[in-house]
């Protein structure tokens, strides 16, 4: 496939990435510690009972799903109950699950990405009765009525994954982009690969705004045509998760060689990226739904405020995966969970 970059260029991507991940710090270094630690260890909290609201905007996006998986996971793990409602990518559905969330009388709600302006009925709802709110995961619009915002850095996101697209695409390189404006960090998405594309001196022949209640197949035609009515195409840009999924077998069909460049990876891309068709940045986004039901237990076990950006000493890992360097997922839910089970343990006796 003569457009792939050289063996070369993953040598010192896999170099730099291992180097960065070793920065990092490690998932078990969350424990909370203060004062003397010869001191003798405090007595353990009995957690009160509390039913969870979870809601995503569509779990048919494995993006999102995660997320909420990650939500109902950590929820159950301190012996609490989850209420979960999938809205299938309907704004009406939304609006409705938020309401019926507030309705059945849940103690919190977490949600993953959700624009507050399609539940915000719901929000003032939850408002009133006292019920907090946090939204997780990826960028959304602010929102007065959340207790707790706890978002990746979109920039942040899509400079990893430019650098090596800088890497790989000369200047006058062709690319498709697909879009999802609907959700404000895909929109960022978007709007950032306009502007880098004109100063690396790439032309986007092609862009599409994906139809959220049809994400796979939709891009899966979208780049089919892309290709067909530009057949100088060297690229495909991706917002989000679904584009690999989509647009890898419309490549495959044409015949082309040519790569997928997507934010937010998931478990289910693992063997296109070894396939040298897609190149995928990676996060463990399953971390701020954990944040918040470790916010929340610290709230209903003692009092303490919820913050409403995510506390400092929790980073989100992000990393660049691609044929070289691809193995297993290397964020597991089971992995980013484990060492707050481990912190909970010690200071919480479940609910029950």
């Amino acid at each position: 496939m003569g457009r792939r970059p050289k063996a070369r260029y993953a040598v010192a991507v896999l170099a730099a990435l291992v180097a960065g991940v070793m920065a990092l710090p490690a998932f078990g270094q969350i424990a909370r510690t203060s004062g003397n630690p010869a001191a003798a260890p405090q007595a353990k909290i009995k957690l009160p009972k509390k039913t969870i609201g979870i809601m995503g905007p569509v779990d048919a996006a494995e993006i999102i799903k995660l997320s909420t998986d990650a939500t109902d996971q950590a929820a159950k793990a301190l012996g609490w109950k989850t209420v979960r409602v999938d809205p299938g990518g309907d704004p009406a559905k939304m609006a409705a699950g938020m309401t019926s969330l507030v309705n059945a009388k849940v103690d919190a709600i977490v949600l993953t990405t959700m624009e507050p302006a399609w539940v915000q009925s719901g929000l003032r709802a939850a408002k009133a009765r006292g019920i907090p709110v946090i939204d997780v995961h990826t960028l959304t619009q602010s929102s007065p009525l959340f207790a707790g915002e706890y978002f990746l850095d979109p920039p942040t996101e899509f400079g990893l994954l430019l650098a090596r697209m800088k890497q790989d695409l000369p200047r006058g390189s062709q690319i498709g982009a697909i879009n999802l404006p609907q959700f404000l960090n895909a929109k960022i998405a978007g709007d950032l690969i306009k502007t880098a594309a004109k100063q690396a001196g790439w032309k986007i022949v092609a862009s599409h705004d994906a139809d959220l209640q049809n994400l796979v197949p939709d891009t899966q035609r979208a780049v089919g045509d892309m290709m067909r009515a530009n057949p100088g195409i060297d690229a495909i840009f991706g917002c989000c998760d679904f584009v690999p999924p989509g647009a890898v077998p419309a490549i495959r069909a044409s015949g082309k060689d040519i790569r997928v460049y997507a934010l937010h990876g998931i478990p289910s891309v693992i063997p296109q990226v070894k396939s040298g068709f897609a190149v995928v940045e990676i996060a463990d986004y399953q971390l701020g739904a954990i944040v918040a039901i470790d916010v929340l237990a610290q709230h209903f076990a003692t009092g303490a405020k919820i913050p409403k950006t995510m506390p400092s000493k929790y980073r989100y890992h992000m990393l660049v995966v691609d044929q070289f360097n691809a193995g297993a997922y290397p964020f597991p839910t089971a992995k980013v969970l484990a060492p707050f089970k481990a912190m909970w343990a010690k200071l919480y006796i479940k609910a029950g």
